[in-house]
């Protein structure tokens, strides 16, 4: 590796001329008339960092460099490991300062604050500050009402360590730091301005206003702001400030004028909303657009039932399928629309049954079955009549007995008003009494898909209904007349009858007919029904279980063994 010297230049104060050291020991005859030189005391080398005497030393290779003193105080070149391009960049700047550049611009700044209020104190690059061992020349001390200044010149690059350092000395003394940047660059790309950039949050540049007469600084600050289409962006404006205009952080000891880093985070908040209300307007925009589309599915479906309402027809299968295909939704929609709500106060569906011609009875059920449409079918019209009532008075309605069925399956409660209508629709007054009983079990079973086979097994539930309630129901027997009763049920129920006996048994039934039964009819079918011991059917043993829950046997294999 090459030798590197550490210090590379010195200030020769007899002739008031910058030594660069890799000149003046470039070769051996100039090294040894520095050597003379100094040893006659014709030169006095001082440090150009912090004004120690130097000597010239030498190395057991015999490379000549410029050395403090024995002893000597703190310096930042002695201290520090410093790279060679940080050493570069030092021997640089300490150039500069006896550059007629550096000399005018400190010679201003400090003719300038000498006429500002509120300044005193003004040294020019002729004060060290000290802090234990260690000191700083700053190129202009003052002070400003309450706090102390420093300018630092820089015209050239500064490595970032040295940016920190001069900082962190500042800070630990309480003394507030100004860079003048005069050839900064806030676009530049070189590694300095790039580092010193992001040095703070404020983000605040100073160079000297040279084009006003009293003290005034040029600060390019960087702009945090919004676009049309709410993008955070930045931008660099620069500004002339007064130093009465400059704001003094005690914790970072940083002089700023605008503080980027604060308006940042009210253009973030300001972006973070912005983006919110987007997202929620996208959301109300989809919604909207959802609304439409459920709309126009919802008009057809309804142009279509009015289609099929105006010409009686009888198929609904296309509708069911378009209503099949809509989304939770899009049923809503439907649901809410106005073709559901009341009109003139009178709830919909009793509006139907009332306008109902002949002919109509395909719209009625489809109203009634349909699973998609929310249709109160227990809801009392206007003047507080029943559906069963509206739908009787309308006289044009055919297969009333039908629909009722239909009524009662979608959850049609039968209301005890109800039942005097029934008894004029049907008239018989058997098939009244049961079927009143079997309306009545189905409302228990709450529009449970059972109820199609309740009504389908009608006959056997009323013959589990008579021995329950002790007395025919639905037969056309006399009401003693038990044991033609029990014949007809092991003959038209064989493939029921384990089921039948043990509700004649659980309800009593069984002890009554053993008594009545004199001429052994009965006893005979039975002795019959055992012989040939028919297979046992338990299609609907669901449905018994669910209504007679008493007579569920634990084991329901048994119902299945013969």
């Amino acid at each position: 590796m090459s030798f590197q010297r550490s210090i590379k230049v010195a200030f020769d104060k007899t002739s008031g001329e910058i030594l660069e050291a890799d000149d003046v020991f470039d070769t051996a005859k100039n090294s040894f008339e520095l050597r003379r030189q100094y040893h006659r005391d014709e030169v006095e080398l001082y440090c150009c960092e912090c004004e120690q005497k130097l000597n010239v030393s030498g190395s057991k290779y015999d490379r000549l460099h410029f050395k403090h003193q024995p002893n000597a105080a703190f310096c930042y070149l002695k201290e520090t490991d410093l790279s060679q391009e940080e050493t570069e960049q030092l021997a640089q700047l300490y150039r500069g300062k006896e550059s007629a550049r550096h000399k005018t611009l400190k010679n201003k700044i400090a003719e300038k604050l000498y006429n500002l209020d509120g300044v005193d104190s003004i040294c020019v690059d002729d004060t060290f500050i000290y802090d234990g061992n260690e000191k700083r020349r700053p190129d202009v001390y003052c002070k400003y009402l309450d706090k102390e200044l420093v300018f630092e010149i820089q015209l050239s690059d500064l490595s970032l360590r040295y940016i920190y350092d001069r900082h962190d000395f500042y800070k630990r003394k309480g003394v507030f730091l100004i860079w003048i940047l005069d050839d900064f660059d806030v676009h530049g790309r070189r590694q300095m301005e790039r580092d010193i950039k992001y040095l703070t949050d404020f983000q605040n540049f100073f160079k000297l206003d040279e084009s006003s007469e009293p003290f005034r600084l040029l600060c390019t600050y960087k702009y945090p702001f919004l676009t049309e289409d709410n993008k955070l962006l930045s931008k660099w404006i620069e500004k002339s400030v007064s130093l009465g205009q400059l704001k003094f952080n005690v914790e970072s000891y940083q002089i700023y004028y605008f503080d980027y880093g604060k308006k940042l985070k009210v253009r973030e908040n300001e972006h973070a909303k912005r983006l919110q209300k987007e997202r929620e307007e996208e959301v109300k925009n989809k919604e909207r657009r959802r609304k439409v589309v459920a709309e126009e599915k919802t008009n057809s479906i309804i142009d279509d039932l009015r289609f099929l309402w105006k010409n009686k027809g009888y198929n609904f299968s296309s509708i069911e399928e378009q209503m099949e295909n809509l989304d939770e939704f899009e049923l809503s929609i439907l649901n809410k629309s106005d073709a559901f709500k009341p009109k003139d106060g009178q709830p919909r569906i009793h509006h139907w049954f009332s306008i109902a011609k002949k002919g109509h009875i395909g719209f009625l059920e489809h109203m009634i079955d349909s699973s998609y449409l929310e249709i109160d079918l227990n809801e009392k019209s206007k003047d507080d009549k029943t559906l069963l009532a509206t739908m009787f008075e309308n006289i044009a309605i055919e297969h009333k007995m039908w629909l009722l069925k239909r009524l009662i399956r979608k959850g049609y409660n039968l209301k005890k008003e109800d039942e005097a209508i029934l008894a004029q629709i049907e008239t018989d007054p058997i098939e009244y009494e049961s079927t009143l009983i079997v309306f009545h079990l189905a409302n228990e079973l709450n529009g449970c898909y059972l109820i199609d086979e309740l009504f389908e097994h009608k006959p056997l539930v009323c013959i589990i209904e008579s021995a329950k309630r002790d007395k025919i129901i639905g037969y056309r027997y006399q009401k003693t007349q038990w044991i033609a009763f029990a014949n007809n049920a092991i003959h038209s129920y064989a493939d029921y009858w384990s089921y039948i006996e043990k509700a004649f048994k659980n309800y009593g039934i069984w002890e009554k007919l053993m008594l009545l039964d004199k001429k052994k009819t009965f006893q005979k079918k039975l002795a019959k029904f055992h012989a040939t011991n028919p297979k046992q059917k338990a299609d609907c043993l669901l449905l018994l279980n669910t209504l007679y829950p008493e007579l569920k046997h634990d084991d329901e294999s048994v119902w299945y063994l013969n």
